[in-house]
């Protein structure tokens, strides 16, 4: 692991001496010179400054050097690195100093320097030469820096595919070219009478063969995902291919060809977050810290707080160490700008970069968001106190008004509507979010109370109310006088969701067929008009992929089957058809259906009776 780098005249770079981690991030605004540094060591390793250019001294040494006129022009870029712990030996550091020094005729192989070597407060000391037949310069021979520009176009990621060929040739050669020959026969075969003709014409022997290196069909490979080409993916998709793709040659290198234990990996990987949403930037952090895991040392260059933020995620385990720096332009004693690398935290980084800037007026938002929000809780909180002052029944907490009527009614059936309280929010605000929100309150206004009164929150089975339901036991934990549950979805709703349709489990999901037929002539229902909505994304895809259309998957659902698919009741015929349970007789409720399909649900809450 490299633990000190020190560079000289390269680029914007006049001399800067840092420490090195097993994550090191630079930080810094555009044109500070961040990407020289990963630059630099793509040289020292590869002899490459940026991918796949080769070195220049007219264009990489520092215009601003210091000339003498005895010495040569030279770029220099010194490492200290720590040995794996098989490499050390007693009696000697565990630490070596590697230099090396390009001139104008590119790199000057006499003054490659290295040695066992001693860091003291950034001093390299006591340099000492290995003993005779030391593993150690195979070792750093071996070394495999692999660097990941900026800009990760089309030519980047044809160049990474080719090194997965390179590094899976060189450990299954045998078996991909014995898959080459079974290609190059099945062509042969189809093109017989084309290579017949061509050795009438010729006098000779013809023959297609495929090439001996097989590297360029190996870069216009393409990594599909349910059909789509990762070349037409979003390049949030694509960069995140990238440390797979890394890890997997680095593992492929420490297992080729050459008898060496350990074949060190490091990664120079300049600005992950270019083209990458806020959000995806952290778990590209996790895909980093995987990386490290594995005994790989990372060098992130970023102006994104979501990257640095790496270095105090906490995902990170406490023995992988960190180091950030701030890397920017400063004006040298000579009045000439030169790129200065200092030592930073995050605090520090976040007025640098400008993030707090552009953070205050969200935090601003924020806090009027939050004071609105403890405004209406503690409007809630006052409401429920009174009800408690009232009625200390239990608490029902449902969604909306029509929900109400509907409970109340089986409620009245089973002889329990006098054991309980419903609550339900006001009429501008019924949703899953705003009943947990009432639950919550009515827990918490009675956590210090020895005779709590018991409440439940009962929310449909739907996206919004399995949301809302993993909100309360966030906000609800320990002992707790309120409980959360959804609804249970009949079989007709759970058989129909594994078909892959998209329908609701809510409260009206679980009126009969003969209450859906009433409302269908009623009018109290809405139809879904786009086909595609009524399938989940997934089934959609699988219906795409075999060319099957939606009405014909939809050809063998039952008549009943087919209203809970097509239709919907919006907010009007949810009140209309609770009125019309509301009125029902007992022997109509029964008679329905309704007695038997609520059961579980009038069960659930007897919990809190």
């Amino acid at each position: 692991m490299i633990r000190q780098i020190t560079i000289t005249n390269f680029r914007s770079v006049n001399k800067q001496s840092f420490y090195a981690e097993e994550i090191t991030t630079f930080v810094g605004k555009n044109d500070a010179g961040k990407s020289n540094i990963l630059r630099a060591l793509n040289l020292f390793f590869n002899n490459h400054t940026d991918s796949q250019e080769p070195f220049s001294f007219s264009s990489d040494f520092n215009i601003n050097a210091r000339v003498y006129k005895q010495r040569a022009k030279e770029i220099m870029v010194e490492l200290v690195l720590k040995l794996p712990q098989s490499y050390r030996k007693e009696g000697y550091p565990d630490t070596v100093y590697w230099k090396k020094v390009w001139r104008e005729n590119g790199l000057h192989r006499v003054s490659e320097v290295q040695q066992y070597c001693v860091l003291n407060k950034g001093r390299v000391t006591k340099k000492q030469d290995f003993p005779p037949r030391s593993k150690i310069p195979n070792l750093l021979s071996n070394i495999n820096f692999m660097y990941v520009p900026a800009i990760k176009d089309k030519d980047f990621f044809k160049e990474l595919q080719g090194q997965l060929y390179d590094v899976i040739a060189a450990t299954t050669e045998q078996g991909l070219r014995g898959s080459a020959t079974s290609f190059e026969a099945e062509i042969k075969s189809h093109v017989t009478e084309l290579l017949t003709e061509i050795d009438k014409t010729f006098s000779g022997d013809n023959e297609i063969r495929m090439p001996q290196n097989l590297r360029n069909i190996f870069e216009a490979l393409e990594f599909n995902s349910d059909n789509i080409p990762l070349g037409r993916r979003g390049d949030g998709v694509k960069i995140r291919h990238i440390p797979m793709m890394l890890s997997f040659i680095g593992a492929k290198h420490q297992n080729s060809g050459k008898r060496l234990a350990i074949k060190p990996l490091i990664w120079g990987f300049e600005e992950p977050e270019n083209n990458v949403e806020f959000a995806t930037c952290f778990e590209l952090n996790k895909q980093f810290i995987a990386a490290v895991r594995k005994h790989t040392q990372v060098f992130i260059t970023t102006h994104s707080p979501a990257i640095y933020s790496l270095n105090n995620s906490s995902d990170l385990p406490s023995n992988i160490k960190t180091r950030t720096y701030y890397v920017s332009k400063k004006f040298n004693e000579n009045n000439v700008p030169e790129t200065k690398i200092d030592a930073t935290d995050e605090e520090e980084l976040h007025g640098n970069i400008g993030f707090l800037q552009l953070l205050s007026p969200i935090i601003e938002k924020q806090r009027d968001e939050w004071l609105k929000r403890n405004e209406e809780y503690e409007s809630i909180a006052t409401d429920l106190l009174k009800q408690l002052e009232d009625d200390r029944k239990p608490r029902l907490f449902l969604e909306g008004r029509s929900d109400k009527t509907v409970i109340f009614r089986l409620l009245q059936f089973f002889n329990l509507s006098e054991n309980v309280f419903i609550d339900v929010p006001n009429e501008d605000n019924n949703c899953a979010n705003a009943a947990v929100d009432r639950g919550v309150a009515f827990n918490l206004i009675q956590k210090h109370k020895t005779n709590k009164v018991k409440g439940l929150v009962l929310l449909d089975a739907d996206t919004a109310g399995n949301k809302a339901k993993g909100k309360f036991n966030e906000r609800v934990s320990g002992v707790k006088a309120v409980s959360c549950e959804l609804l249970k979805p009949r079989k007709l709703i759970i058989d129909l969701k594994r078909k892959g349709y998209n329908v609701s489990a809510d409260l009206e999901s679980l009126f009969s067929f003969e209450i859906w037929k009433l409302a269908f002539d009623e009018g109290w229902l809405v139809e879904v008009e786009n086909e595609s909505e009524k399938l989940t994304d997934t089934k959609l895809k699988e219906l795409i992929n075999n060319n099957q259309l939606v009405h014909e998957y939809k050809s063998d659902l039952t008549e009943e089957e087919l209203m809970y698919v097509d239709y919907r009741f919006d907010n009007k015929g949810k009140q209309k058809v609770s009125n019309y349970i509301k009125d029902m007789q007992d022997q109509q409720i029964i008679d329905s259906g309704l007695e038997r399909l609520f059961t579980p649900i009038i069960q659930t809450i007897e919990k809190i009776i």
